[in-house]
């Protein structure tokens, strides 16, 4: 495909993209159909379908899209000439979900996404099993994956106690971060977001780490 033609390509494929997150936060993804998309971008249906097979196809392309976002933050945060994620400790991942709450409360597109995700999609339905396969099946590297990998590598390089259980330790993690964004954007948060759940990252930190063991790479605590 010709340069010109690629780029072209791109563009109309982020454009859908962006529609699909507008109208799948408004309606919700069940209730939004491929003409529905292609009818705001004053676009044919076909187009849409000839970049995207489906809506479930679409909906993981939004979600890789978010996830390479998350990934290429994650690289930023790394020591330096560090290239995997080996090199990953929990202060610098619980450093980065904060940034990334911040980002989303203060970005209509984030808050959309999140809105997308928690509210719009009903991940036990029937209609998602397609798409929760390919979540799993492709193992993408995301939040939960990264304070799980974070963890473990703490435990193996003594800064974290031994028994330290990475999966939970990940799965309250990746909760409190829910709750909270969730309860900020409903405008139901009373106090400061970044500042609490730095604080609650700070706890977690301090109930898992060694007694000597110091942050490797980011504070916790602002």
């Amino acid at each position: 495909m010709p340069k010109k033609a690629q780029r072209d390509s791109e563009k109309t494929r982020a454009r859908i993209l962006a529609s699909a997150l507008a109208l799948f936060a408004k309606k919700g993804y069940v209730h939004t159909t491929f003409t529905d998309i292609a009818a705001r971008l004053k676009m044919t249906k076909g187009a849409v379908y000839w970049h995207f097979e489906s809506k479930p196809a679409l909906l993981v392309a939004l979600l890789d899209e978010m996830l390479a976002k998350f990934r290429r933050q994650i690289v930023e945060l790394l020591p330096a000439g560090e290239t995997s994620f080996e090199g990953l400790s929990f202060p610098v991942v619980a450093d980065m979900m904060v940034r990334n709450a911040v980002q989303i409360i203060g970005d209509p597109k984030g808050t959309a996404f999140f809105l997308l995700v928690h509210e719009q999609v009903q991940w036990a339905d029937a209609s998602m099993a397609e798409v929760r396969a390919d979540l799993l099946r492709n193992q993408r590297f995301g939040p939960w994956a990264a304070f799980r990998k974070a963890v473990e590598n703490d435990v193996r390089e003594g800064r974290a106690r031994a028994g330290t259980d990475p999966v939970q330790v990940a799965s309250v993690c990746i909760a409190m971060w829910d709750g909270l964004v969730h309860t900020r954007i409903a405008h139901f948060l009373q106090c400061d977001l970044e500042d609490t759940l730095r604080k609650s990252y700070d706890a977690v930190w301090k109930s898992i780490r060694t007694v000597d063991s110091r942050p490797p790479a980011a504070t916790v605590v602002g």
